[in-house]
């Protein structure tokens, strides 16, 4: 891989890798005390078998224990607390202030996660909060104005405007902030809906946001790529604890966490965006995959798209693998090594020459994966049909030899007469 010769990503490496081990130590020791604090906010995920019928994710839920969901509020302290260590005792970030944006929507989308994580919010809630959150990128002046695919340029900047609000001035772009509203609030959620199974937001996000982190390194993009490792640290510190059978979730805050700032690291990266599809394909096609079997099968999200976030089913890739007989360790394992794949096809093909390369081994990375896993559903679907006939024979055969059975002996009585005496077995 030609990038891992870059001179500015051998250059900085040690540094980024430095401050993703710090974030990572202080996400791990806190996780343990956020997991207490679960338990006494009420933030705990109850079991189908402890929820009502009509309660959403009633029918999605895989864990059969009560489970503590604040696995983000850990994730969170910890970003803030080696960030602000290093604006005291390190001069490595040096245009902190150009991310003021970001780190306002980043508190609008905790807040959103601890809501939800204590009190379930509705969808209608969730997504305001999102919206919320886009709009304070956007108003911070980060925007998708073109992006870059195959070496061809689309420009989004049609037209702009300047927005006054008390002393903050800001050049909004349509549709380019708009494109960019969009963007975060579809990654937030489709990022949000790969967490069903432990560890799987975790490794996932991970692998998404260690890629970036290579890429951005190789731009020379220090303060961005120091950003992106204090993510990455705080992601894997969790992990351990998330991992099947999990001690505490990433919960409502880490999924939106992750899923908000993968979408502001690949605006923010300069990567040219057939990279940053293809690196983050397998959630955003599930996602696709999800809304469409939602739209199609509740008839009531057609009316109010919010709803989407209020209904559940069994659509979600790891459901399918669920389905096809896989555990939820491998589940995790295969979901974790297409990402692999397609990061390292990423990585390999970040040139411009090899884009076409790039877009043809992602999307058939992603593509196989989806074949095989209906395949084996089919299989496994077979299987299930197969098994539930012989059941139904063999409950049929043990009706039929349970019936009464008449048997017929012969018994002396006092006058010697031959009787008939029934016995019932």
């Amino acid at each position: 891989m030609e990038i891992l010769n870059n001179p500015e990503l051998i250059k900085n490496i040690n540094t980024v890798l430095g401050i993703a081990f710090l974030t990572f130590v202080v996400s791990f020791l806190l996780t343990p005390l956020i997991g207490r604090l679960s338990q006494y906010v009420g933030a705990i995920d109850l079991p189908a078998r402890l929820r009502q019928k009509t309660e959403r994710g009633y029918n999605t839920r895989l864990h059969s224990n009560p489970y503590p969901k604040l696995g983000g509020l850990a994730m969170f302290v910890a970003m803030i607390v080696v960030a602000a260590g290093l604006l005291i005792f390190s001069s490595e970030f040096k245009n902190v202030s150009n991310y003021t944006g970001v780190i306002l929507g980043l508190l609008i989308i905790v807040i959103l996660g601890f809501l939800d994580d204590v009190y379930e919010i509705s969808g209608g809630t969730q997504i305001l909060f999102q919206f919320l959150a886009a709009s304070m990128v956007v108003l911070s002046g980060i925007s998708i104005n073109s992006i870059t695919v195959l070496g061809s340029t689309i420009n989004f900047n049609w037209f702009s405007t300047i927005i006054d609000i008390g002393t903050l001035s800001q050049v909004i772009t349509f549709p380019g902030s708009i494109i960019t509203i969009l963007w975060i609030v579809g990654l937030i959620n489709v990022i949000n809906w790969v967490g069903g199974v432990d560890a799987l937001n975790g490794v996932v996000s991970s692998i998404a946001s260690g890629t970036m982190l290579l890429l951005v390194l190789a731009t020379g993009n220090i303060d961005l790529a120091i950003l992106i490792s204090i993510h990455l640290g705080a992601v894997l510190g969790v992990l351990p604890f998330n991992y099947n059978p999990g001690k505490i979730m990433y919960g409502s805050i880490g999924d939106y966490v992750n899923g908000y700032l993968l979408a502001i690291f690949a605006i923010l990266g300069g990567a040219r965006w057939s990279a940053t599809i293809i690196l983050l394909a397998l959630p955003i096609i599930d996602g696709l995959y999800v809304v469409f079997t939602r739209l199609r099968d509740f008839p009531e999200t057609r009316k109010s798209p919010s709803k989407l976030l209020s209904v559940s089913g069994y659509n979600h890739l790891h459901h399918r693998l669920l389905s096809a007989g896989y555990s939820k360790k491998m589940v995790v394992f295969i979901e974790g090594s297409i990402m692999l794949l397609i990061s390292i096809a990423v990585l390999m093909f970040s040139d411009i020459r090899q884009e076409y390369s790039i877009i043809i081994t992602g999307f058939g990375i992603v593509l196989v994966a989806f074949i095989l896993v209906s395949v084996q559903m089919r299989r496994a679907e077979k299987q299930k049909r197969l098994k539930s006939a012989v059941q139904v024979v063999q409950e049929e055969m043990k009706k039929e030899e349970s019936k009464d059975v008449v048997v017929t002996t012969k018994v002396k009585d006092e006058s010697d007469d031959d009787k008939e005496e029934k016995f019932i077995y």
